[in-house]
């Protein structure tokens, strides 16, 4: 398989979490489930890019690389919410109230959101551990921090434009969050 379709994967898995956790009528059951996504990511070995992103140096090559997983996972979760929604009308309703209160926030939030949930993310990826993923899932949805494969279908049933340029906050702040949590754990020698 190639890594477009293995990330397309990824983004699916993280689809199904978004689906259930919007379904929810209990916010730290959605939490919960939607670690089934990153869960059977790290068992299959699949590249999702906040999974990555904080393993890799930024050369030409591996920033390609991570394009390609990024735009596969988007890809993916794309498909999948949108899939669901064509079955199930009220879930793009629901799907749209939880945008406009996504979206309200502003760009630092917005940021600040995704370094917790990039750092948090990384614990998990890193710490190959089950009830590690599970709470660090749990933990970054009920704070309300920000992910950037997560937050896409959100992103597409809002309708102002200035959005995107707070989803690309998510992006970087994904990244930092991941990146910094790695470099610090490279200088505890871990």
């Amino acid at each position: 398989m190639t890594v477009m379709n293995t990330s397309v994967i990824a983004g699916i898995l993280i689809g199904l979490g978004v689906i259930i956790n919007t379904l929810s009528g209990v916010p730290e059951l959605g939490a919960m489930f939607f670690s089934f996504g990153l869960l059977t990511i790290i068992e299959l070995g699949l590249p999702l890019y906040t999974g990555k992103i904080g393993f890799y140096d930024l050369t030409k090559e591996k920033s390609k690389f991570l394009f390609v997983v990024l735009i596969g996972n988007l890809l993916g979760i794309l498909f999948c919410v949108f899939i669901y929604g064509i079955m199930n009308q009220d879930f793009i309703t629901m799907l749209q109230a939880k945008a406009q209160i996504k979206f309200s926030k502003d760009f630092v939030d917005m940021a600040i959101g995704g370094i917790f949930c990039g750092g948090l993310i990384h614990f998990a990826v890193k710490a190959k551990n089950y009830i590690i993923t599970i709470l660090a899932i749990m933990i970054f949805i009920l704070i309300g921090a920000e992910h950037c494969i997560a937050d896409f279908p959100y992103l597409l049933v809002t309708t102002d434009p200035i959005n995107w340029l707070k989803f690309l906050m998510v992006i970087v702040g994904n990244s930092l969050g991941a990146i910094f949590v790695e470099n610090m754990l490279k200088k505890e020698g871990n």
